[in-house]
């Protein structure tokens, strides 16, 4: 795993730091806070619309704790873990290996396995594994504070966008008195039966000897919300497609939560904020090849309802509700 000296003088992918904005910080950051960060956020997703993010104030310890316990879950016999699966209606549960396809074409191997959390009182496989729920209770919770601030903070950006040369090419843009409270405004159910946020907990097993050439962890994809923080382990392995078209790594950075676009942030602005193609995969290293690779990701999403449409008044996109881009996006993704 990268440290972040090292990284800041190598990154495709920039890392911000957020300060004051980290969870555990202050109330009220100062105004020059929202708005260093906002625009680097806003500079960065409209580049290669990932970003990395320092002093997020997310605790190491809570997500380990996370993986520990999933990973106490995913060692389960699959006729246990399949109790838990996840329907077409039912959207918190286990996800077996095969039933989400990102990878349409052919006959790809996507060789991973997943539980999602919609709702932290929903199903658990408490009475397997008991301290699962109160450790995925507390990383959710640090996640929602984390994601509105980030979300104020792009807010914030966008308003001020256009002080950067390297958008004023763009031609199109967004109100320049974009309240700072919209994005949250519009987020404020998180992790309920209203909104499709969620923590996935994601597990790669071992690759095993007799695996196809073509299998991979993660087929190319973009997120289907509005921005996505992933925490990774130290194994590698994702990839992110900048502007020229290069897959380019996206390594592990200590103390660091990796955040990036999804499909409605870039429908909301008209393209200027990026939801990146990325991608997950098999380590060449034998040592690697052998050891699983385990991930949480907090997918952020707005509450069902609300209409996403171009903020700029533009045609980019036909208006939809989240809803409704959401369920389109699991029609095409998942085998049930």
């Amino acid at each position: 795993m990268k440290d972040l000296e090292q990284r800041e003088k190598t990154a495709d992918i920039p890392v911000v730091d957020l300060g004051e904005l980290g969870v555990g910080g202050p109330d009220k950051p100062s105004e020059d806070e929202w708005r260093r960060v906002g625009e680097s956020l806003v500079k960065a997703f409209g580049d290669i619309g990932f970003v990395y993010l320092s002093n997020h104030g997310v605790s190491t310890r809570s997500v380990d704790e996370v993986n520990k316990w999933s990973g106490k879950f995913f060692e389960l016999d699959s006729a246990t873990k399949m109790r838990y699966k996840r329907g077409t209606t039912q959207l918190q549960g286990y996800t077996e290996p095969g039933q989400e396809r990102l990878i349409a074409e052919g006959d790809v191997r996507e060789l991973r396995e997943s539980y999602d959390v919609r709702e932290v009182d929903g199903m658990f496989p408490d009475e397997e594994v008991v301290e699962l729920r109160p450790s995925v209770q507390a990383l959710v919770a640090a996640c929602k504070k984390l994601a509105s601030r980030v979300l104020t903070a792009i807010a914030i950006g966008l308003g001020v966008m256009f002080t950067f040369d390297t958008f004023a090419q763009l031609n199109v843009r967004c109100s320049a008195d974009l309240d700072r409270s919209y994005f949250v405004s519009t987020h404020q159910q998180m992790c309920s039966d209203n909104n499709a946020t969620c923590l996935r907990l994601l597990y790669y097993p071992p690759v095993p000897p007799s695996v196809c050439e073509g299998a991979t962890r993660c087929g190319a994809h973009t997120d289907y919300g509005t921005v996505t923080l992933l925490f990774q382990d130290n194994m590698g392995g994702l990839e992110v497609r900048n502007r020229e078209g290069s897959w380019v790594s996206a390594d592990p950075v200590l103390g660091t939560v990796l955040v990036n676009v999804g499909d409605l942030l870039q429908f909301w602005t008209s393209n200027k904020l990026r939801a990146t193609e990325h991608r997950v995969l098999i380590p060449k290293e034998e040592m690697q090849q052998r050891r699983p690779r385990r991930s949480v990701v907090f997918f952020v999403h707005p509450d069902d309802p609300v209409l996403i449409q171009p903020l700029d008044g533009s045609n980019a996109y036909s208006p939809v509700t989240a809803k409704s881009h959401t369920d389109k996006r699991f029609e095409e993704t998942y085998q049930y």
